[in-house]
């Protein structure tokens, strides 16, 4: 079974006109390091022509990445497949203020077309999905300075079979409850079948069968070609997932949480209670390193 997961990493975009995260070099290479501890797959990082030397650096020097597990590929964020339909909408001083880049997000489903097929699964995964924010300290290395906000024991073969175990057939999503713990809006509910918002889709990992994503990519562009010039919006991806999910429904199998924070990370005031009775996002990791 050969598995790919593709991912990027543009550091330096916060108070650009593309937008992105301030601050984010080290945690997104520390990160996917992390993520590198599912060995049985390959990964593919989209980057920038300015990070691609310090990253190869990174990982094939300082900590011995072999270039057969993880390819660095170059590409200009400002010539994706929609950057016509993205600049008529955008306004951009105010995303020079944000930290999305709908480029990326959008890029997240297009990359697929650049793709051989030559994998039996493919995921998205962001490359700095592991860190101390979303997973408690017993599974967080603690004894490397540089590590220790980054590195954690949940990503490693037995989390990647399971996922592809628990993935199947269908396209594999991951879902936080949206109705009696409020996280996101939709898109305008004139686009769903029937208007269903207590699932928000997130965008941090993702994927299936080589077979299922040509289908699954074309969706969300035709929802891209369609939503974003009658409502003059940016949609983040996660809100066309959302939409995906409900109206072709049978297409998917989800993993659902209800919080993003865990006991280390969340505010200092909530009890346990609020733990007790919610789903955190790393139990879905955790969820999936049961043998």
């Amino acid at each position: 079974m050969k598995v790919k997961f593709i991912t990027s990493i543009y550091s330096n975009l916060w108070g650009t006109d593309l937008g992105g995260r301030p601050s984010r070099k080290g945690h997104y290479r520390w990160s996917l390091l992390s993520l590198l501890k599912m060995t049985d797959a390959d990964f593919l990082c989209y980057t920038s022509s300015e990070e691609i030397e310090e990253l190869k650096n990174f990982f094939y020097v300082n900590h011995n990445i072999s270039e057969d597990k993880l390819e660095f590929k170059v590409f200009d964020l400002r010539n994706t497949k929609f950057s016509n339909l993205i600049n008529q909408i955008k306004d951009v001083e105010k995303t020079k203020k944000s930290d999305r880049c709908v480029e990326i997000q959008y890029s997240k489903f297009h990359w697929w077309w650049d793709e051989d097929k030559t994998y039996d699964y493919y995921y998205w995964i962001d490359a700095g999905l592991s860190h101390s924010g979303l997973i408690p300290n017993k599974y967080l290395e603690q004894t490397n300075h540089e590590r220790r906000y980054y590195e954690s024991s949940l990503f490693n073969n037995v989390f990647l079979n399971n996922l592809i175990k628990f993935t199947g057939d269908k396209f594999f999503m991951i879902g936080k409850e949206n109705d009696k713990n409020y996280w996101s809006g939709t898109v305008d509910r004139k686009w769903y079948d029937q208007y269903d918002r207590k699932v928000h889709v997130i965008g941090g990992l993702f994927g299936g069968k080589k077979e299922i994503w040509d289908e699954i990519v074309t969706i969300f562009e035709n929802y891209l070609e369609k939503l974003l010039p009658e409502d003059k919006r940016l949609y983040h991806e996660e809100l066309i997932m959302s939409l995906m999910r409900v109206n072709h429904n049978d297409m998917f199998v989800l993993k659902e949480f209800d919080t993003w924070w865990c006991k280390d990370s969340g505010p200092k005031d909530l009890d346990d209670s609020y733990y007790d009775s919610r789903i955190s996002f790393y139990q879905i990791l955790e969820d999936l390193n049961h043998e």
